[in-house]
């Protein structure tokens, strides 16, 4: 649509409805994706698609957000022509941290306050179900975006780097000792692991639970058939552990992406810093092995996860990209203000009459 198809007059008040995504706009989301300002985080990019497959299914909607299996994609049209979209994923099982994936307007309708709107619909609507905190990765290079956020009550939390490495095969590697897959009954060692990682307030904006880190049950086999078990999983932990003292040390995560691309996620535990390096050069080595052909390796690590930084680039893997993560903490005005009632007997003791000190002098003295 061009812009004199649809002219906009500054102080014109039109009606703009928000709304979930429905496979009758489908062919317009995909539109909007285009005018994605760049950089984006680039396991998006490896996920579109199937981001977009999995947003229909609106049905979701009419239930809570604590049952959404998929991402919550909302859409700002305006007769018939969308303007905007926005779409949002729990960032775990407990579902009260929401990440903003996507937050898009046509060009043409950008200034008009659409992008306010849609991030006001969803505050309002998955706040009011007891969702706590919202999230964001945005580039340093975007201003307009880190702007937009700022007003709308973000803040910056940390600073992300993504990294990538183009893997080849074959290439040899040797396995190690040192390190495992993940076993079911790792979970609790895993939550611990992520724990002691993250700092206090990120830990409280994410609200992780034990639940987050489960893991599949894999039989004993040779290596091959391991490996090929493993990679129809999409999804995968490998651990270092300290057996002695019987914790996790290191972990890497692994994400199979549609496209045929990984995004893994290194996560060290703060007194094992030195294991950082063996534990990513093992991780890339035994997806040299899983792959059947050239693939893309997407890193991602945050400021505090130094031990990780210094790894993936030792690694040879190259830093491609920067963002800046932003959160917003939700509050919600009590429904009932009546009965959050103060106990007003409570408080302090009454304070004595203050004693006064007088110098002493003693006896005989003028």
């Amino acid at each position: 649509m061009r812009r004199e198809d649809h002219p906009f007059k500054p102080g014109e008040r039109t009606l703009i409805k928000i709304e979930p995504l429905y496979a009758t706009d489908y062919a317009q989301a995909r539109a909007l994706l285009r005018f994605e300002q760049d950089p984006a985080p680039l396991e998006h990019s490896c996920s579109s698609s199937a981001l977009f497959l999995r947003g229909l299914a609106f049905w979701q909607h009419w239930l809570p957000c604590q049952l959404h299996i998929a991402p919550s994609v909302y859409v700002a049209k305006e007769d018939g022509v969308l303007l905007g979209i926005i779409v949002l994923r729990s960032t775990g099982r407990s579902k009260l941290c929401w990440q903003v994936d996507y937050l898009i307007v046509h060009p043409h309708h950008r200034g008009r306050g659409v992008a306010q709107e849609l991030l006001r619909y969803v505050f309002a609507l998955f706040g009011s179900q007891g969702a706590t905190h919202f999230v964001a990765e945005v580039s340093d290079l975007n201003a307009a975006a880190l702007a937009l956020y700022g007003s709308c009550g973000f803040r910056r939390c940390a600073k992300t780097t993504h990294f990538l490495l183009n893997l080849r095969r074959p290439v040899p590697a040797a396995s190690s000792n040192h390190f495992r897959l993940a076993r079911p009954d790792d979970r609790r060692a895993l939550y611990l692991l992520h724990q002691e990682a993250l700092p206090p307030d990120i830990r409280l904006i994410m609200n992780y639970t034990p639940e987050d880190f489960s893991v599949s049950e894999f039989r004993l086999e040779n290596a091959e058939a391991l490996r090929r078990r493993v990679m129809r999983k999409q999804g995968w932990y490998w651990v270092a552990e300290d057996v002695e003292r019987r914790v996790l040390t290191a972990a890497v995560k692994v994400h199979a992406h549609y496209s045929g691309d990984y995004h893994i996620e290194l996560t060290v535990h703060p007194g094992w810093t030195d294991i950082a390096k063996d534990m990513a050069r093992f991780a890339l080595d035994e997806l040299r092995l899983m792959v059947s052909s050239d693939a893309q390796v997407i890193a991602r690590s945050f400021d505090f996860q130094a031990a990780a930084v210094q790894a993936f680039q030792t690694a040879g893997m190259e830093r491609v990209s920067e963002f800046c993560f932003l959160a917003r903490e939700h509050w919600v005005r009590a429904k009932y203000p009546d009965k959050l009632r103060i106990d007003r007997q409570l408080g302090m003791p009454a304070m004595t009459k203050p004693a006064i000190n007088l110098p002493f002098e003693p006896a005989g003295t003028d």
